[in-house]
């Protein structure tokens, strides 16, 4: 499991928000493989604003540092549980984008080494 600091700013410290938030970054295991997401770092911040005329503004931050790139998204959303849930879309997005790219590279090398192989013949 990857190691998760959870950061509560200018509101109460809540265990399950705080499980929930640990359920959310669970989800990153299924994009990343089992040795990366084991050494996975992943801040989490809360914050709830009420400096606003609509009321207050819950505020969610999510940065994750795994294969050696750092993955971050940060939201303002009116509860706390909705921010983090479109933080962790928008890092689950870039996980996918990644993942894309990297398959995307493999076969670029496959074509070249096909290529290079029909040119030798």
């Amino acid at each position: 499991m990857a190691t998760i600091h959870i950061k509560f700013t200018d509101t109460p410290s809540d265990d399950v928000l705080r499980a929930y938030a640990e359920e959310k970054v669970a989800a990153f295991a299924k994009l990343l493989d089992p040795a990366a997401f084991d050494a996975a770092k992943c801040a989490i911040e809360f914050r709830k604003s009420t400096h606003h005329r609509t009321g207050d503004v819950c505020y969610a931050e999510v940065t994750l540092h795994a294969e050696g790139k750092v993955y971050r998204s940060s939201k303002e959303e009116p509860t706390l549980k909705k921010a983090i849930d479109k933080v962790k879309d928008d890092i689950l997005e870039e996980l996918r984008v990644e993942k894309r790219r990297a398959a995307h590279e493999r076969m670029k090398g496959r074509e070249v080494k096909e290529l290079l192989r029909q040119r030798a013949r």
